[in-house]
């Protein structure tokens, strides 16, 4: 079984590089839909934490939102309840590679399986297609793109950073945040931090904001899919 996981990916991997098969594999940074009420996408990346993602859960169903939230594989195995509480509130969940290496470090058949084993594990516990993938620290290579191709994975990043990740005071993320917003922003935030994690006393700022501006916060998919 081994050989032939080994065999599947290196022919994978030859088709991505010798036939150069990825030019089809667009970016994702955000998606104006010229609806009238504008929209916005939240993203959480790095969870499920065991603290801080049932905190945000609170937040947003407080708020009758929908986020997507991009999960890392080891700790989707770690707290798979917590991913189906995401499902279960309307949430979409997303691929973060099962390890979070950095996709530079390594080769192409590492990360082929490292993105393979997060779809897996996810389509396991959500018995629902993986269709949404963010590498670490947004890092889409050659090689990213021509796995993502040959998994029909669409690659989203964001065009707003929060910088929850460096600990950022919640109020500058929300100033950060009301500068830069606009109809098809996709707002980048993390549900797995180090401890003192500034998201939640953000959150509580940002969605009565964003709501005030006249904004509806919705899935990826959703922004995607434009207005209905």
């Amino acid at each position: 079984m081994r050989r032939a996981l080994s065999g599947l990916s290196a022919c994978l991997l030859f088709l991505c590089f010798s036939l150069r098969v990825l030019a089809n594999a667009p970016i994702i940074y955000s998606h104006a839909t010229g609806a009238e009420r504008p929209r916005v996408a939240l993203t959480f990346d790095d969870g499920p934490h065991p603290r801080y993602t049932k905190e945000i859960l609170d937040i947003l169903a407080q708020y009758g939102v929908c986020a997507t939230f991009f999960a890392v594989g080891e700790n989707v195995a770690l707290y798979p309840d917590l991913v189906r509480a995401e499902i279960a509130a309307g949430h979409e969940v997303g691929n973060h590679t099962y390890s979070h290496k950095r996709p530079a470090k390594q080769t192409e058949e590492e990360l082929l399986r490292d993105i393979t084993a997060c779809s897996k594990t996810l389509g396991e516990i959500t018995q629902r297609p993986v269709r949404l993938f963010r590498p670490p620290e947004g890092v889409c290579s050659e090689a990213v793109k021509c796995i993502c191709e040959q998994n029909r994975l669409s690659i989203v990043l964001w065009s707003i950073d929060t910088r929850d990740w460096a600990h950022t005071d919640p109020q500058a993320i929300c100033e950060n945040v009301k500068r830069n917003v606009r109809d098809g922003s996709i707002i980048l935030m993390h549900d797995f931090i180090g401890k003192n994690s500034p998201t939640p006393a953000a959150l509580r700022q940002m969605l009565p904001m964003l709501l005030e501006l006249g904004y509806e916060i919705v899935t990826v998919s959703q922004l995607l899919e434009g207005a209905e």
